[in-house]
């Protein structure tokens, strides 16, 4: 299950949520009559969406007053991987890499990816291995190859890089 917002407070008296978003593709992802599993495996179902602010503003069916409401915040709003659209080639899911093994060229293992940083021009992988760690920008000169099925990172390892 990949987790794509949290409830975090009612807005007005009829039930609408605010969400806080873990997602891309919002507009997409909160369609009418898209289905969301909270923590508990309750389903909900978008009757209405919007974006004000940065944040996610949702009516799900049967939510229908600020009661009702109030006592989905805290919960999380999931969907499962079958749910996701396909990638592009050479991109990536964040839970894609997060717990890969980071092998060299010459197969060592250089640790598993713990993290991922987003700075303004590309990703940057933390990997840590056993009590050292090192920061991997997530580029070409880098990387060499993803195994997503086999949760493995080959990268062109150069000197100083952990």
């Amino acid at each position: 299950m990949i987790k794509v917002g949290t409830i975090i407070n009612t807005h007005a008296l009829k039930g609408e949520c605010k969400l806080y978003l873990v997602t891309d593709e919002a507009f997409e992802r909160f369609q009418k009559g898209k289905q969301f599993k909270l923590d508990d495996g309750t389903i909900l179902i978008v009757d209405r969406f919007r974006i004000q602010k940065g944040f996610g503003y949702c009516f799900f069916e049967g939510i229908d007053s600020i009661e009702k409401a109030e006592s989905l915040k805290g919960k999380n709003l999931w969907i499962s991987k079958e749910d996701l659209p396909a990638c592009e080639e050479n991109t990536y899911y964040y839970h894609e890499l997060m717990d890969c093994t980071v092998l060299n060229e010459h197969k060592e293992n250089c640790g598993k990816v713990v993290d991922i940083l987003e700075t303004g021009a590309n990703l940057v992988l933390r990997v840590k291995k056993d009590q050292s760690m090192f920061l991997l920008p997530f580029v070409n000169a880098f990387v060499l190859d993803v195994d997503v099925n086999k949760k493995e990172i080959y990268i062109q390892e150069m000197e100083g890089l952990r």
